[in-house]
């Protein structure tokens, strides 16, 4: 935690606001410009920690392209008693990725209406969007505090939040998903209904919902695993039940819900910790939600478990990345594409990583050898923030 007085000022000035809100039961919009991806880590971190003697709870939104609009996450909350910390609003969906920022726009009466208390931390490009984009929002702040030049440890390497790929519990990611899907359907429906079947349901379900999956039909796959996890329910069968719970958190990180799929994971790891990738999908979710010590600690124990695991070495890459410790990212990485070379995405991510440290020449030498006929989604890749050196 930087103690620096810089920052230290900066933080009172941010609680002073927010004590004068809620002193006056009125809203308040700060926006926090900032730069690296560590001071708003530790800036979190000391908010939480003042806010809890006031009674407050600090609210941390990272806005994702499937959930951008944040006053669907605000909504949920107790608001009376929260104070909502919104970034990476550039995440936003949109084929311009725009989306966050015109909802912002449109819903701006929300704020004061509500008695809203949030902080928007802004890179100094988002700020600029935001202005641009969301001109009547940026009009409701009431105050600006620049963190940018608060610069005690280094910049975050890669503004990218790594790739992954999904480890389905069960090996169904077919050539033909609708044949597939068929069998499984009626071979669902043909069951018995007698206790005895209630596993191979439970299994059944878990296929189906991996095909769902496959189609990037969540909703579907949440409905197939919630049905396999009630027809074990009356069953004390823990490695089954994982399963399905370490299915359910794997749908649940696609959709953005980060918190319920942490919730999930650590079920998992109380049934049996041992099941592969529990550990390291806890990683990945605390990484997305912001809480990259708690990632790391995760990681670490998921490589002592299963050390050749090409999902977790990745996983461990998009986390020094996240971190700003390009070299052990780019390591990470290389060993990732060494346990699986049939597996691109580790080499689709080391090369982001270079590119977004000007070694773009080696970012490309290196792209120059991947066979880019198997990237899933190659062009909504090109696209995604941290990977615009592939239009290159």
């Amino acid at each position: 935690m930087r103690k620096g007085k810089d920052f230290t000022e900066k933080i009172a000035d941010l609680i002073t606001e927010v004590e004068f809100a809620l002193q006056w039961k009125q809203a308040i919009i700060l926006f926090a410009i900032y730069r690296s991806s560590h001071v708003l880590d530790d800036a979190e971190a000391s908010l939480e920690t003042k806010l809890e003697l006031r009674g407050q709870e600090l609210v941390r939104i990272r806005v994702r392209s499937n959930s951008s609009n944040v006053i669907d996450t605000i909504e949920k909350k107790d608001q009376a008693k929260s104070v909502f910390s919104v970034t990476d609003l550039r995440q936003g969906g949109g084929s311009d990725r725009a989306d966050a920022y015109r909802l912002l726009n449109l819903h701006r009466e929300y704020f004061p209406e509500e008695k809203i208390r949030a902080i928007f931390w802004l890179t100094k490009d988002e700020a600029q969007e935001l202005s641009a984009l969301a001109p009547d929002f940026w009009a409701f702040r009431h105050r600006i505090i620049d963190f940018a030049s608060n610069r005690a440890t280094p910049e975050r390497s890669a503004s990218f939040q790594g790739l992954t790929w999904i480890e389905w519990p069960w090996h169904v990611f077919e050539s033909d998903p609708e044949t597939a899907l068929n069998y499984r359907m009626q071979l669902l429906v043909d069951l018995s209904e007698e206790l005895e079947a209630s596993v191979m349901r439970a299994e059944l379900c878990g296929e189906i919902a991996g095909i769902y999956v496959q189609g990037k039909k969540y909703s579907d796959a949440v409905t197939m695993i919630n049905q396999g996890l009630d027809s074990i329910s009356d069953l004390e069968i823990p490695e089954v039940e994982a399963r399905l719970l370490l299915a359910l958190a794997i749908v649940l990180i696609q959709m953005g819900t980060y918190e319920e799929a942490y919730a999930h994971l650590q079920k998992v790891a109380l049934l049996d910790e041992k099941i592969p990738h529990v550990f390291s999908l806890l990683a990945q979710t605390s990484r997305l939600a912001g809480r990259r010590t708690k990632a790391l600690g995760f990681i670490k124990k998921a490589l002592n478990l299963y050390p050749k695991s090409a999902f977790t070495r990745n996983e461990y890459g998009n986390i020094y990345a996240d971190l700003g410790r390009t070299e052990d990212a780019i390591s990470s990485y290389h060993k990732a594409c060494e346990l699986s070379p049939e597996q691109i995405i580790p080499s689709l991510n080391r090369c982001a990583v270079l590119a977004s440290t000007d070694r773009l020449d080696e970012a490309l030498k290196l792209l120059d050898k991947i066979d880019l006929s198997q990237a899933i989604e190659f062009e909504k890749i090109k696209n995604t923030r941290g990977f615009e050196f592939l239009n290159v």
